[in-house]
């Protein structure tokens, strides 16, 4: 977790939490609804465990994942517009706890605690880098080349399994391919190519990352390749 990040968790941990109105999301399951498109746009939210999905789903019924989010991680930011409903929709990933917070207490914090408002400057700045970075990635690279971008990316993420040299990501192949924006079809297959080379493993409703070193050379050999035709 990044130095920006822990200090908006801590703000949240320490001032937040525990206030009257500040509730638990439930149900916290897989699947769960967090908000949905057209929703009211009044609460924020923090995740304190687990993993959350930002998606926007389309008039085909395909979905696009925008983020993935994790703990220590504040979301439901069109609350602090001036929108009043939800353009996006967000869903549990990972079961965790995720706190709901009306917007006229976050601002009552913040009122009180300006430092705050830089900390949610600088996460929004960081998110809208992001989305320019994952257009980027939509426009000019191949599929072969996203999955190895987003594997190492969210290997960082999720941190190191027990033994301290694979990643797990807790991902199915159709989530994955919702969150670099190709088919499945086609995700599958590049999957099981880089697989066959060993670049990265598969399980069950898993992607296993046995080296971030080795994703990000085989994404730097993708990247060359792409160029010298």
């Amino acid at each position: 977790m990044d130095s920006q990040l822990s200090s908006i968790a801590a703000a949240v941990r320490t001032d937040l939490i525990g206030l009257d109105g500040v509730m638990k999301f439930s149900p916290n399951r897989r699947f769960a609804t967090v908000y949905s498109e057209g929703s009211p746009a009044d609460t924020l939210f923090f995740i304190d465990s687990g993993l959350v999905k930002i998606y926007k789903r389309g008039d085909d019924n395909k979905e696009i994942i925008l983020q993935i989010l994790g703990a220590g991680e504040l979301f439901g930011e069109q609350a602090l517009g001036t929108e009043p409903s939800r353009t996006i929709a967000a869903e549990v990933l990972q079961e965790g706890t995720i706190y709901v917070i009306p917007r006229d207490i976050f601002l009552r914090v913040c009122e009180k605690r300006p430092d705050l408002w830089r900390e949610v400057s600088v996460l929004l700045t960081a998110r809208k880098q992001q989305l320019e970075k994952k257009i980027e990635l939509l426009c000019l690279r191949d599929v072969e080349y996203r999955i190895l971008y987003y594997m190492a990316d969210l290997a960082r993420t999720f941190g190191a399994k027990s033994n301290g040299a694979e990643y797990s990501i807790p991902l199915s192949q159709g989530e994955l391919a919702s969150l670099i924006g190709a088919t499945r079809e086609t995700t599958s297959t590049t999957l099981n190519t880089l697989a066959r080379k060993g670049v990265i493993r598969l399980g069950r409703r898993q992607l296993i990352v046995p080296s971030i070193d080795g994703v990000l050379a085989a994404a730097d050999q993708r990247a060359k390749a792409a160029k010298a035709t």
